[in-house]
């Protein structure tokens, strides 16, 4: 499914927080996983592409502020990213190393995070609050997404 604001996301992400990369991610109905709906890199973080919520993927300090507590993560430098992720060489080889992690709620529920991804060092002091306002004109259309992936009402 294509988001229809994701483009408008991403111009503002670029414009205001400096993003290179932009993926939209919604937690699999069990809770597992979560898997990409959409991505400005679709050649190296593909639509459809899974990430494990086990500590062998994820780490659980970011699970626990960005899924449970419903906060946004802040990574405002290559180091931070590079002991929050996995996949900090795939991210480095993008020419990123900062990240702003925002927590899709609905109803309640985390269903699932928008990631935006610059250059080491580019995020304004103001960064989580900017992509929490990007985050939420998106969220209806992560609802559908997650919707369309796995079902009305999961």
């Amino acid at each position: 499914m294509i988001l229809t604001a994701f483009d408008d996301a991403v111009d503002a992400a670029r414009a205001q927080l400096g993003s290179i990369l932009v993926t939209v991610t919604v937690i699999t109905p069990d809770g597992a996983e979560v898997a990409r709906v959409a991505t400005t890199h679709p050649d190296v973080y593909p639509v459809g592409g899974r990430k494990r919520l086990d500590p062998s993927q994820t780490s659980p300090l970011w699970a626990e502020q960005v899924v449970a507590a419903q906060t946004p993560f802040v990574g405002a430098d290559r180091e931070t990213v590079r002991s929050f992720f996995f996949d900090w060489a795939t991210i480095e080889s993008l020419g990123c190393g900062a990240i702003v992690n925002t927590p899709v709620v609905h109803e309640g529920a985390t269903i699932g995070s928008v990631n935006f991804l610059g250059p080491d060092g580019s995020l304004p002091a103001d960064a989580a609050d900017l992509a929490m306002t990007i985050t939420a004109q998106l969220t209806p259309d992560v609802v559908a997404a997650r919707d369309d992936a796995f079902g009305a009402g999961r």
